[in-house]
């Protein structure tokens, strides 16, 4: 029984990695393209840089970690969602 219960653990373990687990890609602007809209803040991006994560574009002081504000950009290249928040590694764990 035991062995069932590791097996079922692991199993919602690695799911939910998978699941919730996001990388964040920064992105250098090119200056012929046309500026795209901030996921945060609904601006349009003129930055040098910018961040790319959940399939949507960031300023890198608008992808914040919803629990701690800490910049997601600046504590490494993933990130975390639960309850449709977005979080730090720290935080979501």
């Amino acid at each position: 029984m035991s062995l069932l219960l590791n097996e079922r653990h692991n199993f919602s373990s690695v799911y939910a990695k998978s699941y919730y687990l996001k990388s964040i890609q920064m992105l250098s602007v090119q200056p012929d393209t046309k500026p795209k809209g901030c996921a945060g803040c609904n601006r349009k991006i003129k930055d040098r840089y910018l961040l790319k994560a959940l399939d949507k574009y960031w300023h890198e002081d608008c992808l914040k970690c919803a629990c701690c504000d800490c910049r997601l950009g600046e504590v490494g290249s993933t990130l975390y969602t639960k309850a449709n928040l977005i979080l730090c590694r720290r935080d979501y764990l």
